[in-house]
């Protein structure tokens, strides 16, 4: 296995992670405490999501990845919005009070 090859795994492990907490946030709510841990669901993904930061970092340092752009966190966040706003209009999610 190659070190390249070796990071990627591990990245893909951590964003398993992330996914899995963000489950179980929905679940059971970001609030919650689970049963094996002291921290609650929002503590838990936060440290997961900082795992596989930490990652992504290391293959930034060794010239595999690139940060992505302000511009590409914009684009994103205005893609959200545009997909949140036709799922309130087909009714599947709700508008904030």
């Amino acid at each position: 296995m190659t070190r390249e090859q070796y990071l990627l795994i591990s990245l893909m492990e951590e964003c398993a992670e992330v996914q899995q907490r963000a489950s179980k946030a929905l679940r059971f709510g970001l609030g919650d405490t689970p049963p094996d841990s002291t921290e609650t669901n929002a503590e838990l993904i936060t440290k997961e999501f900082g795992d596989a930061l930490a990652l992504f970092t290391m293959m930034e340092e060794e010239g595999l990845v690139k940060e992505p752009s302000r511009d590409h966190f914009l684009r994103k966040k205005l893609k959200v919005k545009i997909w949140s706003r036709y799922s309130q209009k087909r009714g599947i999610l709700k508008k904030r009070i």
